[in-house]
Formats: C-alpha cells, sequence, structure tokens
C-alpha cells in the first residue's frame, strides 16, 4: 500500500511512524509546503543566540499521558518543569503594583465566567459568555486568567463554543515540561528519524504545496504544484483547518458538505509570541512568575514572564483579537509598543539587539494558531457546528484528515495532534 501524507507537523509525522511501523505499508510520501518538519511547533534557535524560542507550542502539557514525554527521553531532549504563578500588574495612583490571582475583585470576575459558562455549556451552539466590557484593569486580568479565557484557546471566550470546551477532558495536574532545546526541535528529530528508520520505504518533499487532491474511485491523486502528481491507495490530509479552509487545496470531487460545514464551524484563533534579550536584570520581574499588563490601545492584555532556565530573555504573549490586532501591525511597532509597556511598569529594564517575534496569521501554512469551533448561527440547539471536529475526521474514502482539530478531548494541543496522526493512519491499515 502507498500513502501520502499532506503536512509535516507532529500530526503527519505520528502518521508517519504508524504506517512505516505496518509492513503492509510499501510507500509512505510526507509532503510539506514548509522547509522543514514541525508544522506549527517551531523553534527559532538564530534569531536570539543561545534561546530556543518555541514560536508555536512551548511546553509538553499533561507530561504523564503525553507521548513527546518518551519521546523526549528517549531522544535524550532536557525538559525542565513549569512551576509558575500569576500576577496583575497595575497602576494605582501613579504606583505600580502586583494582583494575586486570588484578588478577591479577580476571583469575582472569573466566577462570573464560570456561570455563563455553565448556563451555555448544555446548548450546542452557544458561546461562553457575551462580549464583556473591560472597565477596570482587574476585570481584565480576571477574563486573560480564567480557565475559559484567552490564553487557554488563543480564542476570546465570546468567541468559541461552552458544549465545545465541555467535552474536554482535564488535564494530569502534572506540571508542564519545558523543552530547553525547544517543543519545535523535539517535533523536527521525531521526524528526522523517519529517513534513518525507513530509508527504503519513506520519502519527504519539503517545499512542496499540494494544490489539488482527487479522490474520486480506489485511488488518490495529488497535484503537487508545479512538479507533477502522485498517485497512491490513501492519503492522510494534516494542513490547519484555516488552509483548508480558505480553499488552498482544490478536492475533486469537491467535498460533502459535512466536510465543508465543519471547515466554517472551525477557526484558527490569533496567537502572538515574542521574545528580547535583556541587558540587565530586572528584579522587579520574577523568572517563573508570569506577569499580565494591560495595553490600552490595541485594548487587550500582555503576559510576559522571564524563564527560570533562560532568564536573560524577557517573552511576551497576546491572544485573540488582541493578537489579531498586532499581526496587522509592523513588527517594529509591535516590539516598541511592547518594550514601552514593560518599561513603564517596571524598573531598570533594558534591552540589547536579541529579538523574535511570530505572526502565525500571516504564514500561509498556517493562517492562525490553535483551533476553536464558532459560534455561526442557526440557533442554541443546532448541533452542526458542534459536529464540526468529528464530521472532519469521519474518512470519506481513501481521503483521511486529522489535527489537533479533528481531537474532541484536547484540541488545540500537541498531543491532540499525535493522537489524531496515529487514529487516522491506523484507520488506513483497517
Amino acid at each position: 500500500m502507498k500513502v501520502a501524507i499532506v503536512g509535516g507537523g507532529l500530526a503527519g509525522i505520528a502518521a508517519a511512524h504508524t504506517l512505516l511501523g505496518d509492513a503492509d505499508v510499501s510507500e509512505v510520501h510526507l509532503l510539506e509546503a514548509a522547509g522543514g518538519y514541525g508544522g506549527r511547533a517551531r523553534t527559532d534557535s538564530k534569531s536570539i543566540p543561545g534561546f530556543a524560542f518555541d514560536m508555536g507550542a512551548q511546553y509538553i502539557q499533561d507530561p504523564t499521558t503525553n507521548p513527546l514525554t518518551e519521546i523526549a527521553k528517549d531522544l535524550r531532549f532536557e525538559t525542565v518543569e513549569e512551576d509558575a504563578s500569576y500576577e496583575l500588574r497595575v497602576d494605582e495612583d501613579g504606583t505600580w503594583k502586583n494582583v494575586a490571582t486570588t484578588d478577591p475583585e479577580v476571583l469575582a470576575v472569573v466566577n462570573g465566567i464560570q456561570l455563563s459558562y455553565n448556563a451555555a455549556r448544555a446548548q450546542p451552539n452557544v458561546v461562553v459568555a457575551a462580549k464583556p466590557r473591560f472597565d477596570t484593569q482587574v476585570e481584565m486580568f480576571g477574563h486573560a486568567t480564567s480557565p475559559y479565557g484567552p490564553f487557554t484557546e488563543s480564542a476570546e471566550t465570546w468567541q468559541y463554543l461552552a458544549a465545545d470546551r465541555a467535552r474536554e477532558v482535564a488535564g494530569d495536574g502534572a506540571e508542564n515540561l519545558f523543552v530547553k532545546r525547544g517543543v519545535g526541535t523535539l517535533v523536527a528529530a521525531y521526524g528526522q528519524l523517519l529517513p534513518t528508520l525507513y530509508k527504503d520505504r519513506y520519502k519527504a518533499r519539503f517545499d512542496t504545496r499540494v494544490s489539488a487532491i482527487a479522490h474520486a474511485g480506489n485511488g488518490i491523486t495529488l497535484t503537487l504544484g508545479t512538479s507533477g502528481t502522485l498517485a497512491v491507495d490513501a492519503c492522510i490530509v494534516t494542513v490547519p483547518v484555516a488552509v483548508l479552509g480558505s480553499g488552498a487545496i482544490k478536492f475533486e470531487p469537491a467535498l460533502p458538505a459535512a466536510y465543508t460545514n465543519a471547515l466554517k464551524a472551525l477557526r484558527l484563533g490569533s496567537y502572538k509570541k515574542l521574545a528580547l534579550k535583556l541587558r540587565t536584570d530586572p528584579a522587579g520581574i520574577v523568572p517563573g512568575t508570569n506577569y499580565y499588563l494591560i495595553e490600552a490601545e490595541p485594548e487587550g492584555v500582555w503576559q510576559c514572564y522571564r524563564l527560570p532556565h533562560a532568564p536573560d530573555v524577557l517573552v511576551g504573549h497576546a491572544a485573540g483579537d488582541f493578537a489579531a490586532a498586532l499581526d496587522a501591525m509592523a513588527d517594529k511597532d509591535v516590539f516598541d509598543l511592547f518594550k514601552a509597556g514593560i518599561q513603564s511598569a517596571f524598573d531598570g529594564v533594558y534591552f540589547t539587539t536579541g529579538k523574535a517575534i511570530t505572526n502565525w496569521s500571516a504564514n500561509p501554512n498556517a493562517l492562525g494558531a490553535y483551533s476553536y469551533t464558532a459560534f455561526i448561527g442557526g440557533g442554541p440547539q443546532d448541533p452542526g457546528p458542534l459536529k464540526a471536529r468529528s464530521d472532519l475526521g469521519v474518512p470519506l474514502g481513501k481521503l483521511h484528515f486529522a489535527g489537533e482539530a479533528t481531537n474532541l478531548q484536547c484540541y488545540g494541543t500537541l498531543q491532540a495532534a499525535y493522537f489524531e496522526g496515529v487514529r487516522a493512519a491506523n484507520a488506513v491499515l483497517a
């Protein structure tokens, strides 16, 4: 059996390992539009020498159940437990102070969001809450740090379905693991095992964009841009749902309504990350503590921190509508905005020239960060959007779709991509 995999992220890599473990698979062709493995898990180790800047996934979540934990051990990647605390940095009458997540005002906001979530979760097509007005800094902080806020889904609370979130399985409670050389480096190393282990049956083609997939009849034919075609017995497509929804790949015949409707409901939120090399050791920014700063224009919340194993770098995150606004700005303007906010809130913060930044929304191979299921009309009892993940994961003859977006229980994570790649590969082998 000859199989094509479209996409070289973790879902595609896991699918390839699974397929090649079966002797009945004679050839696996992995086709990736970018220049290497990783997908949305990529590490930039060049912009700031000595620092592994994870542009996408940045740690191993739920390490006791996450396959990447064992993969990291097998490949001898050193990991470090995350032991983080969270504080809001606020300016009150000209004096800066920290507000903890346990502050009563913050808890009141979080509890309010929880009540909205509880009321909405039983209905398949209702968002967690209406878009709130951020009247105070504490309200923004409570929203951002709630279990349903933007830093958990890369989409603001009012954009995704409560019922989708309700079926997500709770984590294992263990501390997340940072990978010192970068999660993206780990994923790439796992991909680079494939030609070593299966050199006679495996072929990867990078910088290769699939423009069309013909899936009528018993076989599948892929059009590889200007590089000709590839005929296979089965195909697993692992590219992000935003790329599929954009029409970048033409399917012949067109996908049935269940799949096109799923792609309308499944969106990729915005997530912005940047890193700056510190010239000083600011006492007010304690390594291991996550600080939240309110930005007035564009309105949003910065999350920033120094990693205990890399305290000479300051990392900043933004999500949801705020990140989308930042993505529309020039990189220099984003850096200047972030630095101005940091230097206003903390004393003695100065930077060198080392810096790194992401813009997943503008990346043609991603068009966004992590998936969420959006309200698309049809009334609160319309089951269509809630079925989007499972509908997209149903095999269409010999054509299969897989990725974090098709997972029901831990979507938006690297382990979801791994699990879905394995699921699709096993469906091909069945």
